[in-house]
């Protein structure tokens, strides 16, 4: 009967259907573990909560800074280094995928030349020791110098809150340009590119120009396709930024004193 075939129908559906489901976990689940991107159970509660800005369970209502304790301030406060950790953990993530993608010259905090007398906007960076997170070769153009900064910010922090994302995107951007930009371009004549994530990550225009590049020279280089490129770049950089995010909410902010090792008396005879 015409019922029974359509019983018979969905019933072939759905299972292909599970089949298909089963094959995309199982390959997720293969490129989490050979990526190290797995959660522990708190860690994967309190990521959701991040997400979806849930109240954290069991989070301490004072920060060790003194102030109101909460996820958007743990994300912010400075105390215990967690958002230096953050900027590294990218600036290195960005110079490992530099690498996959068959650019030269990798470095991470190269030293740019001394600016010296030239007439530089009042808004730039001149100060002699002053670095880029990551510079390469080929990125845009064969042999052509690429300079990266990195900067993360969290758009759930008080001063950000009346700005929509794509607006605080754009000054992020525009405020590294103002600082770097010149100086890269006519003293070291290579190119600048902002890499601006937010904590929830999300990327900035340039730097989504940039992965894009990216995995367009990975998929080339490995034989990958585009998507499977694409989706590795963002699955690591995202758990970069989450992991140290995950830390910031439950680590310790303050030194821990104690007694030195080379000061303890090990005979203990």
């Amino acid at each position: 009967s015409n019922t029974g075939g359509y019983m018979i129908k969905q019933w072939y559906q759905r299972r292909v259907r599970g089949r298909l489901l089963e094959a995309l976990e199982l390959y997720y689940f293969r490129l989490f573990k050979r990526l190290d991107c797995q959660l522990s159970r708190q860690e994967f509660t309190d990521a959701v909560a991040l997400r979806y800005e849930f109240v954290i369970p069991d989070l301490p209502s004072t920060c060790q800074c003194g102030k109101p304790n909460s996820s958007s301030h743990a994300l912010s406060c400075p105390l215990g280094g967690y958002s230096i950790l953050r900027h590294n953990e990218v600036r290195d993530c960005l110079a490992e995928l530099a690498q996959h993608a068959g650019l030269k010259g990798v470095e991470i905090e190269r030293q740019l030349l001394p600016v010296g007398d030239f007439p530089l906007p009042h808004t730039a960076n001149h100060a002699p020791d002053a670095r880029m997170d990551v510079y390469c070769m080929g990125l845009w153009g064969p042999l052509q110098k690429s300079y990266l900064d990195v900067r993360i910010f969290h758009p759930g922090a008080p001063s950000y809150r009346s700005k929509s994302i794509g607006n605080l995107y754009r000054e992020q951007e525009a405020q590294k340009k103002r600082s770097y930009g010149k100086r890269i371009i006519e003293i070291e004549r290579g190119t600048f590119s902002p890499v601006v994530l937010s904590t929830s990550g999300g990327v900035a225009p340039e730097c989504d120009r940039l992965l894009r590049t990216l995995a367009a020279k990975i998929a080339s280089k490995h034989g990958n396709s585009y998507r499977e490129a694409m989706e590795f770049i963002r699955l690591r950089l995202r758990f970069a930024v989450l992991r140290v995010c995950l830390i910031s909410l439950r680590g310790t902010r303050i030194k821990v004193h104690h007694t030195p090792v080379g000061l303890v008396d090990l005979n203990l005879l």
